[in-house]
């Protein structure tokens, strides 16, 4: 894969077209071109406010520029349709420019897939449910949904020993973070309790080493 465009080229290019961009920097040059980042799974970690959302819009239109890739074998997923909404017409206005600035051929499309995970995970289950015998009507959970189950687990948690010292709000919202960490890290209800339990000891011990 030859780079005929690199990151700067491209912005360059707009600008020309009157477009505001700004040259990407040296870091975020090297999550854009495939020089430094294949296209192959990869994670950039960086604070709010630091430019994610640009430089995501900058790597598509460094693949499609280049001929790495069609806007119609991209897919970007986000976590809210606001973001979803922001990146979409960015890498919209960005393919336009492009166009204007004669980096990409007239007939390219404009249009990549952006939507939000719980979306794409909706669409999935209604193509493909009969592959695994669910209801082709099954809805994934919605965020209020998952509070109001929660809500309910920890009102009517049968268990008499168990008590809490938080309010009930605080104990659901822990609950919503300990769950969903654990679906994204694929760790069990088992593993938690283990590794809990292995703390306490350590615990047990030091506590013993000081207070015999």
């Amino acid at each position: 894969m030859i780079e005929k465009y690199s990151p700067q080229d491209i912005a360059a290019a707009q600008q020309k077209v009157g477009a505001k961009v700004y040259k990407p920097t040296d870091e975020q040059s090297a999550i854009i071109s495939i020089a430094s980042n294949p296209l192959e799974p990869a994670v950039v970690i960086a604070g709010a406010g630091s430019g994610k959302t640009e430089t995501m819009a900058a790597r598509v239109i460094y693949l499609v520029a280049n001929g790495f890739a069609r806007p119609d074998q991209i897919l970007g997923l986000t976590f809210t349709r606001k973001a979803a909404g922001e990146l979409a017409i960015r890498i919209r206005t960005r393919l336009r420019q492009l166009r204007a600035a004669k980096l990409i051929p007239e007939d390219t499309p404009l249009e990549v897939a952006v939507t939000t995970y719980h979306s794409y995970a909706a669409r999935l289950l209604s193509e493909h449910s009969i592959r695994f015998g669910i209801d082709a009507d099954i809805q994934p959970m919605g965020d209020a949904a998952m509070w109001q189950l929660a809500n309910d687990i920890v009102r009517n948690w049968e268990d008499a020993s168990y008590s809490n010292e938080s309010a009930v709000g605080t104990v659901v919202e822990d609950l919503l973070g300990l769950t969903k960490l654990m679906l994204e890290h694929q760790v069990s209800p088992e593993d938690i309790a283990a590794a809990d339990n292995e703390v306490l000891e350590q615990l047990a011990q030091m506590y013993g080493a000081t207070n015999p």
